[in-house]
């Protein structure tokens, strides 16, 4: 099918050279938090109202990887090619496997984690991810406040913000050198510096989705390999460049909720769309977590 794609910029042109979306998959509650496996020429993705993870590959199309995930919504992956799942039912963040998953962190000075919900993994090992309160999950919130979080490669976790309404989707840009957050409640993305040894220096505006446009909100979200940001919002997904400047606006026929990129040249994107996954081309690579 073809897809609308509103152009801001004359750069929409090369970042978004082809209007045709490929449907790969489809009969999903809520598909979330793709991640593509570079080593092995697979996407993972999740049905977090189902509990599952799916696995799917142009050889052996998809199938189920693993049932009762702990409700996991956003996937990454390490270094060493482990799955790194925010793990909403248990509160917390996890290397999960096809059948198990191995806690990282569930607590935060003794008090239960929110509700994870997505996550980036560095290459120098750091993890990032967001944490907020779930009405879906019910129960109190006994943190208090919905926070973003980092774990060192040593395991101690460190809260990075407190403040946002919302945390929601998290990306690195190409150099690990800013950590992006976006807000859902107040539809906007923010910019925070990151040093060497991972912790944020400042934090900054870096750009505001307008809801005039359509249906949809700040949710997911990912870099390619020029800093540009793709973030899903009001109608589908928009596109930043590096400086928070729009350059586009990709029209989609569901409600987005996460994408990643992929392929074996990184210039696919794998769009997670409620019921369905979808794929599109795209002009310029984007990050693929690393592998050793």
């Amino acid at each position: 099918m073809n897809v609308q794609i509103e152009k801001l910029s004359p750069a929409a042109d090369r970042l978004l050279p082809s209007t045709n979306l490929q449907q790969l998959c489809t009969g999903y509650l809520f598909s979330e938090g793709p991640v593509w496996d570079i080593r092995e020429d697979c996407l993972y993705f999740t049905d977090f109202q189902k509990f599952q993870i799916w696995k799917w590959s142009e050889k052996d199309s998809v199938k189920i990887y693993r049932e009762n995930s702990n409700r996991a919504i956003g996937l990454s992956m390490d270094t060493q090619g482990r799955i790194v799942s925010a793990e909403s039912g248990v509160h917390g963040i996890a290397y999960a496997d096809d059948k198990k998953s191995v806690s990282i962190v569930n607590s935060y000075q003794g008090k239960p984690l929110n509700s994870p919900n997505d996550v980036v993994v560095a290459k120098s090992g750091f993890i990032f991810f967001t944490d907020p309160y779930s009405d879906m999950m019910g129960g109190p919130k006994v943190l208090g406040f919905n926070g973003v979080f980092s774990v060192c490669p040593t395991g101690e976790l460190h809260l990075i913000d407190d403040t946002l309404d919302r945390p929601n989707g998290i990306a690195l840009s190409p150099n690990e050198s800013i950590l992006y957050v976006n807000d859902t409640k107040r539809q906007t993305i923010y910019a925070y510096n990151l040093s060497k040894d991972g912790k944020t220096t400042s934090r900054r505006l870096f750009a505001q989705v307008d809801p005039l446009y359509g249906a949809g909100v700040v949710d997911g979200m990912k870099v390619d390999v020029e800093g540009n940001v793709y973030v899903t919002g009001p109608a589908g997904m928009w596109v930043f460049d590096a400086e928070g400047k729009a350059l586009a606006i990709l029209c989609l026929p569901e409600k987005v909720g996460n994408f990643c990129f992929g392929g074996n040249d990184s210039k696919t994107l794998y769009i997670t769309a409620s019921s369905s996954v979808y794929a599109l081309r795209s002009g310029v690579p984007g990050i693929v977590p690393y592998r050793n």
